[in-house]
């Protein structure tokens, strides 16, 4: 698959993301066995695009308004470290059979996409020059 776009290749990869939450959602209340490989399989595509956005997108990121710029690169990255890390409670939670926020975490996500969706994406789509989007398109391209 060879993008072409960067927001249409994240707002995609965001929509794969989602279909694989349905997964972990289908498997919550049945096979164990089941929800850990989709919980694995969710963790492996969230870690990849976080990997996308953390080491191809930001470096190349000069903020026009510096402090709203720079103040949102640590914040989505303190987010996907967060993300991460409830994956893992809630991957040990399963096998340990214990209670896990569910709910609260699947909010997590949400506000994270929202944010990313309704203001990262736009203001990276409105600031980054052509040849750093295509510097940018070019590395995704080889990753995939």
């Amino acid at each position: 698959m060879k993008i072409t776009s960067l927001t249409s290749f994240m707002l995609n990869d965001h929509a794969l993301m989602h279909k694989l939450f349905i997964e972990i959602e289908k498997h919550i209340d049945h096979d164990i066995k089941s929800l850990l490989k989709s919980i694995d399989e969710f963790k492996w595509k969230v870690e990849k695009h976080y990997f996308v956005e953390e080491k191809t997108i930001f470096i190349k990121y000069e903020p026009e308004d510096k402090s709203e710029g720079y103040s949102m690169i640590p914040m989505v990255i303190k987010q996907h470290d967060e993300i991460l890390k409830q994956l893992q409670i809630f991957k040990n939670s399963i096998k340990k059979k214990k209670d896990f926020d569910f709910k609260g975490f699947k909010e997590i996500l949400k506000n994270h996409k929202d944010f990313e969706e309704g203001n990262l994406y736009p203001k990276l789509e409105q600031e980054l020059s052509e040849s750093d989007k295509n510097a940018i398109i070019k590395h995704i391209n080889e990753l995939l």
